[in-house]
């Protein structure tokens, strides 16, 4: 199934990458216990998406001067969101939606109320988005399975494959589309 009209550009976005998107574009990304955050202003018809690997920066300046900014949920956030400044969006203008965050590497020997990498992720996006007063709008996470994510910014639009064990090999299940709420 091809869910992407050929005429749009295509990026893929690496872990500890954002982009931003003035113009119709699609980006995709793949996901384990990394999280992905989309943010879209309607209005103006731009977006932005990270590939976040770490909840946050151990940089005691918090973000300020982070040489790895993208990295983290919380620096990926405050990034976006002054791109999202700079073009006239007010935290109130911006749809955010979230993925990922999977238990991909949960062992057995995990004590009681040791959270995985990927809950952390959660976690840390989820707090982060609130304290912006940034609107969640729609959150495909946890779980033992990856994702890929197609996005295309200039709509909000996301697609999502979950990715089996049979998936990692080369194969993968059947695309659902997000379209604010998603179970």
């Amino acid at each position: 199934m091809n869910i992407q009209p050929a005429s749009l550009p295509h990026f893929f976005l690496k872990p500890g990458d954002m982009a931003f998107a003035e113009q119709s574009c699609v980006i995709s990304t793949l996901l384990g216990s990394c999280v992905a955050i989309t943010m879209t202003s309607r209005r103006l018809g731009i977006g932005a998406i990270c590939h976040a690997l770490l909840p946050a920066c151990q940089d005691r300046n918090r973000c300020n001067g982070c040489t790895e900014l993208f990295r983290h949920v919380e620096c990926s956030v405050q990034g976006m969101i002054e791109a999202f400044l700079v073009r006239g969006v007010p935290c109130s203008g911006i749809e955010a939606k979230l993925f990922g965050g999977a238990d991909m590497f949960r062992t057995d020997t995990a004590r009681d109320g040791e959270y995985s990498v990927g809950r952390q992720n959660i976690d840390k996006a989820r707090n982060t988005l609130a304290a912006e007063g940034i609107r969640l709008v729609a959150t495909d996470v946890g779980g033992t399975q990856g994702r890929k994510i197609i996005f295309y910014p200039h709509t909000g639009e996301v697609f999502l494959r979950r990715l089996t064990s049979m998936a990692l090999a080369g194969g993968m299940s059947a695309a659902r589309r997000t379209r604010g709420q998603v179970s």
